[in-house]
């Protein structure tokens, strides 16, 4: 796996490349219609010779005053309604409940058989939450065990959740030994940076370690504070005694009868996509599992591409 190759960017009239690193940002997230403030839209600027305090300049100079806008310390394009900032205040609010909510079910997850790190992902990962919105989460698995961890919380979520998706949205598992993410554009970029552990701290500091190819789009990033619902591995009671009844070829045998059965459950659900799109949206493998059929990374990126057409800057160029 390549490193993304990160081109120059092209020559607009009148904006500087700082401009120009700046207008990305907003771009990216003017998709979701979110407002940023300045340490946000340095944490994701890809330039690396500029402070915070340079940034602030330069977000209200006059060069920008036909494109930026700014209320109550947020910046967003001057294409957006000034409600979006009103809008931000809300789902900031609705989050804070909503975070509570994912730290319980948090701990509940890190019970079951060889979970090793639940994070948290989406939308309240970035520290907002719209009144439909799930919360989606990542987990971190033992390897050679994610099938058997998937298979458990799948089979509880549809026998007592009734297969409800909006606090216990499960779309994305790995192994501990498979952390480094393979496609690498600014979705996924983004995605990592926002991440939030909720257990096994120095679990989330190895995935971010096979990650720091991130720095390539988001130079001045910082991981900031992270909230915990426990800092380390310390794994329940009851996981440890479920564990002690899988000994390792059992297990093994297992887990890949489990990949098995998803593989081929997927397959007759999903017959009407070719294996290609199929294989894109539900990645069925030892050491991940993925299942977004509406494959949002895709419509974002277009969307991105879109809009950078039309400022006429460019972009990063995604490598596998």
């Amino acid at each position: 796996m390549n490193a993304p190759i990160v081109h120059a960017p092209q020559s607009i009239p009148g904006l500087s490349p700082h401009e120009q690193s700046i207008l990305r940002v907003l771009l990216y997230f003017n998709i979701f219609d979110h407002p940023l403030t300045a340490a946000e839209v340095f944490s994701f600027c890809s330039s690396t010779a500029i402070t915070l305090d340079r940034l602030v300049r330069v977000l209200e100079s006059k060069a920008l005053q036909g494109i930026v806008k700014s209320k109550n310390g947020y910046y967003f394009l001057h294409s957006a309604t000034e409600s979006c900032v009103e809008t931000r205040s809300e789902k900031e609010r609705l989050a804070g409940s909503r975070i509570k909510t994912a730290m319980a079910v948090a701990r509940f997850i890190r019970m079951f058989p060889f979970v090793r790190a639940v994070m948290l992902s989406g939308e309240l990962s970035k520290g907002v939450a719209s009144k439909n919105s799930d919360i989606d989460f990542v987990i971190v698995t033992k390897r050679r065990r994610l099938w058997i961890s998937r298979s458990l919380l799948i089979l509880f979520k549809k026998a007592f959740l009734f297969n409800s998706k909006k606090y216990f949205c499960l779309n994305h598992f790995i192994t501990e030994d498979y952390l480094t993410v393979e496609l690498r554009n600014i979705y996924s970029a983004t995605e990592i940076a926002t991440l939030k552990p909720l257990w096994n701290h120095p679990q989330y500091m190895e995935y971010i370690k096979a990650n720091q190819w991130i720095r390539e789009f988001f130079p001045q990033w910082n991981m900031g504070s992270t909230r915990c619902v426990e800092g380390k591995d310390s794994r329940s009671i009851v996981q440890r005694v479920v564990e002690l009844f899988l000994p390792t070829q059992a297990g093994d045998k297992l887990d890949t009868w489990l990949l098995g059965r998803w593989r081929h459950l997927w397959q007759r659900r999903y017959a009407h996509l070719s294996e290609e799109e199929r294989n894109h949206k539900f990645r069925c493998d030892s050491c991940i599992s993925t299942a977004y059929g509406e494959d949002f990374q895709q419509k974002v990126l277009a969307q991105y591409a879109y809009r950078l057409r039309h400022y006429g800057i460019s972009g990063f160029e995604q490598r596998n």
